[in-house]
């Protein structure tokens, strides 16, 4: 049984592995980084399943060019993680490139081995 902050090393590792999978495409590592019951809302508060979620990515909407999170706290509790944190985006969506910065929660739940993201709710933070 690994320690909280064990748990909380690996809930940040399970984080780290999905952004990158959205942001190089690979949609095997994503599908399985993403509970089936994902409810994924967008900082512009864009609702989405996870089918919805893979398949407008699929699509290129938007296209995350980078990701780079920072500011991170992950908190166990029990088979729940939660993630607290900052990043900066890069996004390409109908041909127009935006940076940006979120503040944002993820929520993963332990599926045997691996944490998968169960939530995601990000709120974009104002221009300095």
């Amino acid at each position: 049984m690994p320690t909280d902050a064990e748990a909380a090393a690996e809930v940040l590792k399970a984080d780290d592995r999905r952004f990158e999978a959205m942001r190089k495409g690979d949609w095997a590592g994503l599908d399985a980084a993403l509970a089936d019951d994902l409810t994924y809302v967008h900082s512009t508060a864009r609702l989405e399943s996870k089918a919805e979620h893979v398949a407008n990515l699929r699509a290129g909407k938007p296209h995350y060019r980078g990701i780079a999170p920072r500011e991170r706290r992950a908190r166990v509790h029990g088979g729940i993680g939660v993630v607290n944190g900052v990043s900066e985006m890069h996004v390409e969506n109908a041909g127009k490139e935006q940076h940006f910065t979120v503040r944002y929660l993820a929520v993963y739940a332990k599926s045997g081995e691996q944490w998968r993201m169960l939530a995601w709710q990000s709120t974009r933070q104002p221009d300095a």
